[in-house]
């Protein structure tokens, strides 16, 4: 029999405690050296404390699994959870975070950019400062897709889509400006010292590019959305010419082309091309429902003339948000 299974779980787990706290230490002191001269020491520290804690993590899993008040919270908030009228402050609340986190990057930056008029030689704080941006140019995308609204209705979600779309656009503008924001001042801190020249036509050339990525993420979502409200346009006169039509297997495998190409546009990001880090027009499982309504609704119309109300009645709020962002020759 190995030691380690001999050992008492609770005395490991002490341990492991003990190692995660040490942890913690290690990690904040190596962050308030960061400024000194031991850099080095300051790096290996904080990220040596850092691999403790996420090594020792789970040893606090159940802590609080034998204390009555925390029990009794606990079944509170997850009856809570449930009730509609939580959920929609749950999620007004996600909503103000991101919206708090997204106006404190750009106040930073505009901070940051005083820093540097004001105090030109500080070049290591502000290339420590310039890390946060970076931080934010990979973190930013993750925490708006987390803050996205979850639990209100498919209707809630159809008729939010406009703001849905505007939230995402914003949220990548501010993120790839935090990126080019890096890079500048990373070129700044290696430029200053060596070619101060550099620094004019570097900043010039990284500020057109922060304008030209603005301007393509814009021009993405006008062309997105005029596609997607002509494709939807199609559906809407291919679904309105089935009911007693002769031919009528023809005409609902036109409904059924349009509605491939509105599901495109529905699955497709509106923000960036790279969908890990993108935002549909509608969350998936939205787009599997009205896909399935549309299929049942395709079947009917043969016989029932208005068996596509519903379906026409969400795809025409679609088109409304739409409408404020349409651009034919974007």
């Amino acid at each position: 029999m190995s030691l380690r299974v001999r050992i008492p779980v609770p005395l490991r787990a002490r341990w492991q405690r003990v190692v995660f706290l040490l942890g913690c230490v290690l990690n904040l002191w190596g962050n308030s050296l960061y400024d000194t001269s031991d850099r080095a020491l300051s790096l290996t520290l904080f990220f040596v404390g850092l691999g403790l804690v996420f090594l020792t993590r789970r040893s606090w899993d159940g802590i609080t699994d034998n204390w009555p008040a925390l029990q009794r919270t606990r079944r509170w908030a997850a009856r809570k959870r449930k009730e509609p009228k939580w959920r929609h402050r749950w999620e007004r609340l996600k909503l103000a975070v991101w919206s708090v986190v997204v106006a404190g990057v750009v106040l930073y930056a505009w901070k940051l950019l005083n820093s540097i008029a004001l105090e030109p030689d500080r070049v290591a704080e502000h290339f420590g400062s310039g890390l946060t941006f970076m931080a934010v140019w990979v973190l930013l995308p993750l925490l708006a897709q987390s803050a996205e609204p979850k639990a209100p209705s498919k209707q809630e979600l159809l008729e939010r889509m406009s703001a849905r779309i505007g939230r995402a656009v914003i949220n990548r503008q501010v993120a790839n400006a935090a990126g080019i924001y890096f890079a500048g001042v990373l070129v700044y801190t290696l430029v200053f010292d060596s070619r101060p020249l550099l620094i004019v036509p570097a900043a010039v050339t990284l500020g057109g590019a922060m304008i030209a990525t603005a301007h393509k993420t814009w021009t993405r979502l006008r062309k997105l959305s005029t596609q997607l409200y002509s494709n939807i346009r199609t559906l809407e006169r291919d679904l309105a010419v089935i009911p007693n039509a002769e031919g009528a297997s023809e005409k609902q495998d036109a409904a059924r082309r349009s509605w491939d190409a509105v599901e495109l546009d529905l699955g497709t990001s509106v923000d960036t091309g790279y969908n890990l880090f993108g935002t549909p027009s509608l969350p998936p499982e939205v787009t599997d429902d009205l896909r399935e309504r549309v299929e049942t609704a395709i079947e009917a119309l043969k016989d029932d003339a208005t068996a596509a109300k519903e379906v026409l009645d969400d795809l025409s709020k679609i088109r409304e948000a739409c409408l404020g962002r349409l651009d034919s020759v974007a």
